[in-house]
């Protein structure tokens, strides 16, 4: 079943498989129900792959299928699913945690380990339960995530040993983390290029969108080291640097989509600034949830760097806007209260008031003390847990 939670595992599979798992979930099979419905939602290889999804996973669910409500809870959480209700989504999560959904205690883990979704950022926990857990056998999937861990906690190199067991272990989605532990020291220096960038051919052949990602973030900063005269060289690695990202936005890496939207927006390496490519892959990445993308859209939105045919500014403003707060974008939840304070987004009212505001509230409450100001810790819950 894991081999279904990441992108690099979906993009593993061969046509046969797919067929397959099609097949099967046509007959009701709740196992493949949760197999295509996650291979809709990394793929998007259907019209409406949100309903479809939908359906699906909830055949899973009903057929037990613990991690069926895991995909749930997430699609939930960001708000793909409406109406927007975290309190409901979290009730989900626990439902596929309490029936030891790997997929949802993971999710579990990495918002407490990153402070997501509402989650306040607890890695002592993370790391307590994760040593119980790898306490029971040194398993690959949960391995990565102790990488990750120490990754968090600034130990880079520590990582390094448990990227390896993870790969070794057949999780290819932890080669691009394996690529900054083996080449990157705990201050973000380099230490083996070489090593790094090795990793990160090893992960291409594996079908790690992020390795790419990583490949050609080096190509954009490496093509300004070209002689600027020599407008043959240059000529050809930008081409090599654009066929990379299309090669990785066609294996669906949302974070290639938002990449070259910026080199579109901002006339990097030498391409003419086109505001509407721009658009056109953040729009991409927005329909992989995205966050920074419905920013960048929003931007252009509110400076005027795109016109819209089918609607206003003002109404994808505030498409960009509810769907950024809804992925805990701090600007866009800022900007989404204060419009609806100004009388806008009043369809998405019960939402705004529930959830919204009291987070708004929560981030005025961090905000840094005048030295005169009592401190006032009244233990205020957080509204999206």
């Amino acid at each position: 079943m894991r081999r279904f939670y990441t992108l690099a595992g979906i993009l593993s599979l061969s046509e046969e498989e797919k067929e397959l798992i099609r097949q099967q979930a046509l007959e009701g099979d709740p196992v493949a129900c949760y197999k295509l419905a996650e291979i809709h939602l990394h793929l998007h290889d259907c019209g409406d792959y949100v309903s479809t999804a939908q359906e699906l996973l909830h055949k899973a669910s009903d057929g037990g299928v613990a991690d069926a409500d895991a995909t749930i809870a997430i699609m939930m959480f960001r708000g793909e699913i409406e109406p927007f209700d975290p309190v409901a989504a979290a009730k989900r999560l626990e439902k596929a945690i309490n029936n030891r959904s790997d997929r949802g205690i993971a999710f579990h883990l990495r918002n407490l380990l990153y402070g997501m979704y509402g989650y306040e950022q607890n890695i002592d926990l993370v790391k307590q339960t994760l040593e119980e857990i790898l306490s029971q056998g040194e398993d690959p999937y949960w391995c990565a995530l102790m990488g990750d861990l120490l990754t968090a906690e600034g130990k880079i190199v520590e990582s390094q040993q448990w990227y390896e067991k993870a790969v070794a272990g057949g999780e290819n989605s932890a080669y691009a983390d394996l690529a900054v532990a083996r080449g990157i020291n705990d201050d973000y220096s380099f230490r083996d290029y070489e090593a790094y960038n090795g990793t990160l051919m090893e992960g291409n052949d594996a079908m790690d969108p992020m390795c790419m990602y990583y490949f050609v973030l080096d190509k954009i900063e490496s093509y300004y080291n070209i002689d600027p005269e020599d407008t043959q060289a240059r000529d050809e690695y930008r081409e090599m640097i654009i066929d990379a990202l299309e090669q990785n936005i066609g294996w669906c890496n949302p974070m290639s989509m938002e990449l070259l939207g910026d080199i579109y927006r901002e006339g990097k390496i030498d391409i003419p600034v086109d505001p509407v490519k721009a658009w056109g892959n953040y729009v991409k990445g927005s329909e992989f949830m995205q966050t920074s993308c419905f920013e960048k859209m929003y931007d252009m939105l509110h400076t005027n760097e795109i016109q819209l045919g089918r609607m206003s500014n003002e109404e994808a403003m505030d498409f960009c806007m509810i769907n950024g707060a809804r992925l805990h974008n701090a600007r866009l939840l800022v900007a989404t209260v204060e419009a609806y304070r100004h009388g806008r987004l009043t369809r998405f009212a019960r939402e705004i008031e529930m959830f919204h505001i009291p987070a708004y509230d929560a981030i005025e409450d961090d905000e840094p003390l005048d030295e005169d100001e009592d401190i006032d810790d009244d233990g205020r819950f957080d509204a999206w847990a």
